[in-house]
């Protein structure tokens, strides 16, 4: 029986009006946002190619100079990913830019890819954009008024006077949702990765395909979610207008109040100090510092045994230090304040959606943190390599500053032999297991709302 209901439903969705302009826009959708991340991808590639081989022109210049190769700061800019046409995990709203030296991470900021930032798309048609905005919302518009809908046109009343039970009637047209939509949107995406694949632009592997698998069942998983908060919208409401309503009301509140009201949770909830506020300490602490320096500290020569040059080392590293110790920490409370406000926020399911997308492609904020410590740790390598090379030149007294090429070597090194930071991507293993709270919440929302539109279908007064 549930078979031939389930195949009654289908049949109905897809002779249905909705369906048919539905499918129109889906996939013109899919087509458009190919196209324009095949040409976004490429001029922020081409981009980054030039900001990478500028990069290894200044490492080669500075290499002539061992301090200057050490005090000198460079910039480490994230690569564009490939994968960024499933989701771009908003890393165009993440700092993309890294400054540090042997001695110190000094700070991450944003850097515009293109000439005008002003024309710097927000958000991109990329799938997960596609599938968190228009799935959800069809999903919401084919669940609707499946049980209030079909009580004003007398239909429902008529089902069930065969023998069949209600819970067999709620299954089918629950799974009936899911499979159009979950269809709709895997032609979409074969659409999609057929234009990339042409294009040539991006090379379609199996690690391409592969989270692509994965973006699918995360997919499948919002979609489910979405279809059960639809199909207990009609089971609440007795016509179909109500339902709209309420659906309305939970697609608001879900994909657009509670994610874009973040910040001002953040603020309220898990207050951190201003950046002005940290401006003033490192001031203070730098205006203490020089106050209370030896005489001398600021003195300087050409001669790299200059005594003095030890006092201004020391001066320099003090500064540098009362610099990084505030940077640290205000960069650590803001990790703090957004993966507490990230935790807040999972009472949406687009929230977890988005933060899945995230750990499936290894992007976002998972990436920018483990650029940001991986970085750390690169520097105290840096560090170490450059003392090593220091302290086997007698023409250097050895007095590390970290800012000027005064008291250490001057040395030629080769360039082959410089440690150049790379990025290393996050396992596929340790994005599988952070997954698992995601899932699990979209699992539990899903079950409790179904169970939920069951118990109501069971006492539904189809008169």
């Amino acid at each position: 029986m549930f078979s031939t209901l389930f195949i009654k439903e289908i049949q109905q969705l897809l002779y249905s009006f909705r369906f048919q302009v539905s499918l129109i826009i889906v996939l013109l959708v899919f087509i458009i946002g190919s196209i324009a991340f095949i040409r976004l991808y490429s001029e922020e590639k081409a981009d980054y190619f030039v900001y990478h081989k500028e990069h290894l022109k200044n490492l080669e210049e500075q290499a002539k100079n061992a301090s200057d190769l050490a005090t000198r700061r460079k910039n480490y800019v994230l690569e564009p990913r490939s994968n960024s046409i499933i989701s771009d995990c908003k890393e165009n709203m993440f700092p993309n830019q890294f400054i540090y030296s042997a001695y110190n991470v000094f700070n991450m900021e944003v850097r515009h890819d293109n000439v005008n930032p002003l024309l710097k798309p927000v958000q991109s048609l990329n799938w997960s954009f596609i599938v968190s905005v228009c799935m959800s919302f069809l999903a919401l518009l084919f669940a609707f008024d499946t049980i209030s809908g079909e009580k004003e046109d007398h239909t429902l009343c008529l089902a069930l006077s065969n023998p069949v039970s209600r819970g067999s009637i709620l299954w089918a047209k629950y799974a009936a949702i899911l499979s159009v939509i979950t269809v709709t949107t895997i032609l979409g995406i074969l659409i999609s990765i057929l234009i990339i694949g042409i294009s040539g632009k991006i090379q379609v592997n199996t690690v391409f395909l592969s989270e692509a698998a994965g973006f699918v069942i995360i997919t499948f998983l919002l979609i489910v979610l979405i279809t059960a908060i639809g199909l207990l919208s009609s089971v609440v409401s007795h016509n179909s207008s109500v339902s709209l309503l309420v659906s309305l009301s939970f697609w608001l509140f879900f994909a657009i109040i509670i994610p874009n009201t973040s910040v001002y949770w953040a603020n309220k909830l898990f207050p951190i100090e201003h950046r002005n506020e940290i401006e003033a300490k490192i001031q203070q602490g730098y205006e203490d510092l020089c106050k209370n320096a030896p005489p001398g500290s600021w003195s300087s020569s050409g001669d790299p045994f200059y005594e003095r040059h030890k006092l201004r080392a020391d001066l320099q590293m003090k500064l540098m230090e009362n610099d990084k110790k505030f940077t640290l920490s205000y960069i650590n409370d803001m990790f703090s304040q957004f993966e507490k406000t990230r935790r807040f926020t999972l009472l949406s399911p687009i929230a977890q959606f988005d933060n899945l997308n995230e750990v499936d492609l290894g992007g976002g904020y998972l990436r920018l943190k483990k650029n940001w410590n991986d970085l750390q740790t690169y520097q105290s390598q840096f560090l170490a390599w450059f003392k090593a090379i220091d302290i086997k030149d007698p023409k250097s007294p050895h007095w590390y500053n970290p800012n000027e090429n005064y008291s250490t070597s001057w040395k030629s090194v080769p360039i082959g032999e410089v440690p150049v930071y790379t990025e290393k991507l996050i396992p596929f293993a340790t994005r599988i297991s952070q997954s698992g709270i995601y899932i699990a919440l979209l699992l539990a929302y899903t079950a409790i709302l179904f169970f939920i539109s069951f118990l109501l279908f069971v006492r539904y007064d189809v008169r």
